[in-house]
């Protein structure tokens, strides 16, 4: 029986060289590269038309999304990326990397969790989070 690997949409907002996301955006996609069951396709939303991602998430077996807390929140252009892929996200599964100050982002993954949920995709429970420091 062959075996193909899962095609994981790794979503981030920004890969600009010097952010903490970047970094962690990267080991991320370097950690998912070293096991045969994953295949990642890194998605940069500031790189990539709105009009394109349904289509990378919809190729998806499942996404990762990689973002920062602002303001006790996820940010608002991963709100608007969200929101313009609306049907791919049915019965997908969703894991969250996150980061931020004290609370490593975890006030947001547990926001895009009822956002997710809502969009009827599968909400993975444990997450990923990232003490950023200043």
């Amino acid at each position: 029986m062959t075996v193909h690997p899962l095609r994981l949409a790794v979503l981030t907002r920004n890969l600009e060289p010097g952010r903490f996301g970047t970094t962690v955006t990267h080991w991320f996609e370097r950690e998912a590269e070293q096991h045969d069951e994953f295949k990642p396709d890194l998605i940069d939303l500031s790189r990539l038309p709105l009009a394109d991602l349904s289509g990378r998430i919809a190729e998806a077996d499942a996404v990762v999304i990689v973002t920062a807390e602002y303001n006790h929140a996820y940010p608002g252009d991963l709100k608007t990326a969200i929101d313009a892929v609306r049907r791919p996200w049915y019965a997908k599964p969703v894991a969250f990397v996150v980061y931020g100050g004290r609370s490593r982002g975890l006030r947001a993954a547990e926001q895009l969790r009822l956002v997710f949920g809502e969009l009827h995709a599968v909400p993975i429970r444990d997450t990923l989070a990232f003490h950023e420091s200043d």
